[in-house]
């Protein structure tokens, strides 16, 4: 028999991998029935909905959301992703509205853009893989456009912070450090150079010169006599 599995109560959006627990994406048919969200290992859900409804044996956070165009669903993102991210650390997580199609869509695919780093088309082309009905009002697609955007400003500025912190802790090479440091030593006296005078060296030029016409008129004179 042919099972459409896209129309499924709900759908594994994130499998479980490396004991960190699935995301689900579904109806309120799912969230309701106990023995589904035991076979699948659900411990936790979150209700997308206009009111509350009842679930038996995993955790349950609820937010109050309308599936209206000017419904201000991105005031909860934050909430909703601590709750996914916290739970999904020792359980599956369903997250649900009435029909797994607008609301909880909207929800889940604000998570995985914070999580993996996704823009809004990405994340959606992934969801509806998974689940083909999904399909986020115009409104919450705009929220998610505004998120989007947020988020990578919040990249951008932490990427600065960080370039900001590497070069306030620039110090120069320890070689460098080290060369700077060398004192030159002191030098002796009989180290140091010194550094002739012109003029003492012309004159005793002079004197060298008028030695040499004495002595040689004396050799003449002692020849005379």
């Amino acid at each position: 028999m042919f099972v459409n599995n896209y129309c499924l109560p709900m759908n594994c959006i994130i499998a479980p991998l490396n004991g960190c627990g699935g995301i689900y994406l579904g109806n309120v048919d799912a969230a309701q029935d106990s023995q589904l969200l035991q076979q699948h290992k659900i411990g936790a859900v979150l209700q997308i909905l206009d009111q509350s409804v009842p679930v038996q044996g995993a955790q349950k956070l609820w937010i109050m959301a309308e599936d209206s165009e000017d419904f201000p669903l991105h005031k909860y993102f934050d909430q909703s992703i601590r709750f996914i991210e916290n739970q999904s650390k020792k359980t599956n997580v369903l997250i649900h509205c009435y029909a797994g199609i607008s609301r909880s869509a909207a929800i889940v695919a604000a998570y995985m853009m914070q999580k993996y780093n996704w823009s809004v088309n990405q994340t959606m082309l992934h969801i509806q893989s998974k689940r083909r009905i999904v399909s986020p009002n115009s409104g919450f697609m705009k929220q998610l456009k505004d998120f989007e955007r947020k988020l990578l400003n919040k990249d951008q500025q932490l990427s600065l912070n960080s370039f900001k912190l590497d070069r306030s802790n620039y110090r120069p090479s320890s070689a460098l450090s080290n060369y700077n440091k060398i004192s030159t030593p002191a030098m002796s006296n009989n180290d140091k150079i010194s550094i002739p005078n012109t003029k003492s060296s012309s004159r005793l030029d002079d004197f060298s010169s008028k030695l040499d016409q004495f002595r040689h008129l004396l050799r003449v004179k002692q020849k005379a006599y």
